[in-house]
């Protein structure tokens, strides 16, 4: 026993300095824990608020459903824009309208051509001829931007309008 008691005096700095160094360790890593902690704590009352006894799992496979569900409903909406896309290829997009005289002894500028053009340039003109006693309005079909009927000068400026 004695010879603890003078190996204790002999290192005692060291053993004193060794038990300061291990306690500030401890400390330290006593400081950091608890910073640790209450960040866990913080992000549990963060993920848990608004939850009135229900348990995680509960939670976590309702908002999974929901993920399911919603996942679904974007695939057929992304399905329906597919079809209204391919669908819209071949709708009235262009439309050019041309207004003039077409008879010299008439004024006010009464006839017109419009051409009504899907994405292919493909659709019809209408041309309207008002005259004093008759009006006459015909529709030409129109394919790639041409039509296999002739075409007068404002049916083809009406075209390019509605293509540019």
């Amino acid at each position: 026993m004695q010879m603890i008691v003078e190996f204790f005096y002999m290192y005692i700095t060291e053993i004193l300095g060794a038990t300061l160094l291990l306690s500030t360790a401890a400390l330290t890593f006593s400081i950091i824990n608890t910073i640790r902690y209450k960040r866990l704590l913080n992000s549990h009352k963060n993920l848990m608020r608004g939850v009135d006894s229900k348990n995680l799992e509960d939670i976590l496979n309702s908002y999974m459903n929901d993920v399911e569900l919603v996942l679904s409903q974007l695939k057929d909406i992304k399905t329906d824009c597919s079809n209204l896309d391919s669908q819209l290829q071949h709708c009235v997009q262009k439309v050019g309208i041309v207004r003039y005289n077409a008879f010299d002894n008439m004024g006010s500028n009464q006839s017109y051509s419009i051409a009504l053009l899907d994405n292919d340039h493909n659709g019809i003109v209408l041309t309207g001829l008002f005259g004093r006693d008759s009006s006459t309005t015909y529709a030409k079909p129109i394919q790639r931007g041409k039509s296999s009927h002739p075409l007068s000068k404002e049916e083809k400026e009406v075209i390019i309008k509605a293509i540019s």
